[in-house]
């Protein structure tokens, strides 16, 4: 992988450019993030051996669970902290942001130095909602929130584009790739579920996506959903019954 370092705080001055700022960023200073948004989906992760990783407001918290001591990294992107997740390496970890004047980026940090070693652009029009890597490590799936809610699977370490499909009409809450079967991702979020392929077609490339049918179930949100050996899923509702999917259908 090639090595290249990024200047965090001159990306910073270029994108706060972009938007409109209200408080200076050289007139305050991070003392303390007390914060931790416990309705984020998301947004704690294991990173390394005893440390953890959150987001609350436009900062980045990693949390020593030894010492109890935090570390903070500040956003880029002047609007606010989207999603986070972790390389399956641990040794590095992706940002989506948001961005009030413009697309947001997601940047990705080595661990532990903390260098801003990638960044890719123009995955959203304002905001990432989840973010997740493939087993190997080599893809990054990411989607997007309104208006656009669009999944995007990048060759992260080239910072290019790979495949790039409407994930949905409305919010989509998780995006990921299946740790069995390659080529497989899934979505979820408002009222719906998407199983998802990376076909090769006679064009090339593509993502092929088929919508959950609910059928006589009454129709509902995904929050979440587990990946079972034989390729089938389980889903949660909001009616508090657990879904056996089977190709796009309840079993």
């Amino acid at each position: 992988m090639a090595d290249i370092t990024y200047d965090v705080e001159k990306k910073r001055q270029e994108r706060s450019s972009l938007g409109k700022e209200f408080i200076k960023r050289e007139t305050v200073f991070l003392h303390h993030s007390y914060g931790w948004e416990t309705q984020r989906r998301n947004n704690l992760h294991r990173l390394g051996e005893a440390k953890l990783l959150t987001c609350a407001g436009s900062t980045v918290v990693i949390l020593d669970l030894v010492t109890l001591e935090k570390e903070y990294l500040e956003g880029i992107d002047n609007g606010g902290i989207g999603a986070i997740t972790v390389h399956p390496s641990g040794n590095y970890f992706a940002v989506g942001e948001k961005h009030v004047g413009g697309s947001p980026n997601v940047y990705i940090y080595e661990y532990p130095s903390l260098r801003l070693i990638r960044i890719l652009k123009e995955g959203t029009e304002r905001s990432f909602s989840d973010l997740r890597f493939d087993k190997t490590g080599e893809m990054l799936a990411t989607v997007g929130g309104f208006p656009d809610y669009l999944l995007h699977v990048w060759d992260w370490k080239k910072e290019a584009v790979m495949l790039r499909a409407k994930a949905f009409s409305q919010e989509v809450f998780n995006v990921s790739f299946s740790d069995r079967f390659d080529g497989t991702l899934y979505t979820s979020g408002t009222g719906h579920i998407r199983f998802w392929k990376m076909a090769h077609t006679f064009t090339g490339l593509k993502l092929q996506g088929e919508i959950g049918k609910f059928g006589a179930i009454e129709l509902s949100d995904i929050s979440a959903y587990l990946e079972l050996a034989d390729g089938k899923v389980l889903t949660g509702s909001e009616s508090g019954n657990l879904l056996l999917w089977d190709g796009g259908l309840i079993k």
